[in-house]
C-alpha cells in the first residue's frame, strides 16, 4: 500500500527537492498558503494533494482540519533566521505550529513525525560540540527552534528531531549565497579564520530526509535526534578562496573587517535602518557570517546508511 506523508514547508527549496524524490511512490499531502508556489511537475502529479492552511492562523490541532489517513508528518516550515517579521510571528510558526502539529499527530495516532531543526540551536561556540551538547542559541530563530524541539522530545512517541547544518547550493539562501552576493559587489568580510562553520549541500540534505522517511516506513525505529552536516567544517576565508579558485567570483575584492568595534557599528547602522523603515530587527545581515557553529556526528549518518557526497569545492559548482 502506498504510504502518505503530510509535509509543511514543501514549497521551499529543500521541500520541493524532497517532494520530487518522494512523489513517484509516496502520496504527498502539502499544506501552505499558495498552491502556485509548487512547480507544475509536483502540482499536477497524481500523488500530490494541496490544502490551503496558514500556520500563522493555526491555534489548535483541529484547525488543521485534515481527515485523510497519514502515515508520517515531515515538518519543514519555519520563519528563517533574519526574516523581517515580528517576534510573535517567529513564535507562532516556529513554536506553536509545531506544538499543534505534534498534538495532531498524537491525536490521530500518526506513527512517524520528523521535525527539521537547525544546528544553530547549539549557539556559536569555540568548544567542540556533540549531539548531546546543550542548546545555547541566542538568536530568535535558534530560541524558537529549541522550544519547538521540546514538543517533539516531550511527545513520548517515536518522533525525531533532525538538526541540519547551514544548507547551501542552487536556490538556497545560506551564508554561502550571501557571501557570493557580497563578493560580486567587490567586497568580502574579513573574519578570523579560526571560526569554523558546518555546512550541508542541498542534495545531501534531501537524501538524508528521504532515507529517514524510508527507514520509518520500513519499520526501523527512528532515533529521537539526528545531526546532519558535512564532516569538514569550513571558514569564511576558505569559502572565499574556493569561490575565487573556481572562477565564480573575481580574484580580488576589498576586505572589510566586520569584527570588534566595527561589527558593533554595523549592527547599530542596520538597527537604525530597520527603525527608519519601521521593520523588526533581529540582528545584522552579517550575523550569519559571524556565527560559528561547527558539529559533526558520524553516528547520525551511519544510522540512515549514507555519507554526504558534496564537499565545499564540488558544492560550490552550483553557483557557476
Amino acid at each position: 500500500m502506498t504510504k502518505t506523508i503530510l509535509i509543511t514547508g514543501g514549497s521551499g527549496v529543500l521541500g520541493k527537492a524532497l517532494i520530487e524524490k518522494l512523489i513517484p511512490d509516496t502520496k504527498i499531502i502539502a499544506i501552505g498558503t499558495n498552491h502556485s508556489h509548487f512547480p507544475e511537475i509536483i502540482r499536477h502529479h497524481k500523488h500530490f494533494k494541496f490544502y490551503e492552511r496558514d500556520l500563522n492562523l493555526i491555534n489548535n490541532a483541529s484547525d488543521l482540519n485534515l481527515s485523510e489517513p497519514i502515515d508520517l508528518i515531515l515538518h519543514l516550515a519555519a520563519v528563517v533566521s533574519g526574516a523581517k517579521v515580528e517576534e510573535a510571528t517567529y513564535y507562532q510558526i516556529n513554536v506553536y505550529a509545531t506544538k499543534h502539529l505534534v498534538s495532531f499527530a498524537i491525536q490521530n495516532h500518526i506513527p512517524h513525525f520528523g521535525f527539521v531543526s537547525s544546528i544553530s540551536v547549539y549557539g556559536s561556540k569555540d568548544t567542540e560540540l556533540t549531539l548531546k551538547s546543550e542548546r545555547n542559541g541566542k538568536t530568535i530563530y535558534a530560541k524558537t527552534k529549541s522550544l519547538a524541539e521540546d514538543f517533539v522530545f516531550q511527545s513520548g512517541q517515536n518522533y525525531s528531531v533532525l538538526r541540519l547544518a547551514s544548507i547551501y547550493g542552487k536556490g538556497t539562501k545560506s551564508f554561502v549565497s550571501k557571501l557570493k552576493a557580497l563578493m560580486q559587489k567587490g567586497v568580502y568580510p574579513k573574519i578570523p579564520p579560526s571560526r569554523t562553520k558546518s555546512i550541508l549541500h542541498i542534495d545531501d540534505a534531501t537524501e538524508a530526509l528521504y532515507l529517514w522517511t524510508k527507514q520509518c516506513f520500513a519499520g526501523k525505529k527512528p532515533e529521537p535526534l539526528y545531526v546532519f552536516s558535512h564532516p569538514e567544517a569550513v571558514t569564511i576565508e576558505g569559502v572565499i578562496q574556493t569561490f575565487q579558485l573556481l572562477g565564480i567570483t573575481k580574484k580580488k575584492q576589498l576586505p572589510i573587517p566586520v569584527t570588534g568595534i566595527l561589527s558593533k557599528l554595523l549592527e547599530l547602522f542596520f538597527r537604525t535602518l530597520s527603525w527608519i523603515r519601521k521593520k523588526p530587527f533581529h540582528g545584522s545581515p552579517l550575523q550569519p557570517l559571524l556565527e560559528s557553529v561547527s558539529i559533526y556526528d558520524a553516528g547520525s549518518w551511519e544510522k540512515i546508511g549514507y555519507f554526504p557526497k558534496s564537499d565545499l569545492r564540488k558544492g560550490l559548482l552550483d553557483y557557476q
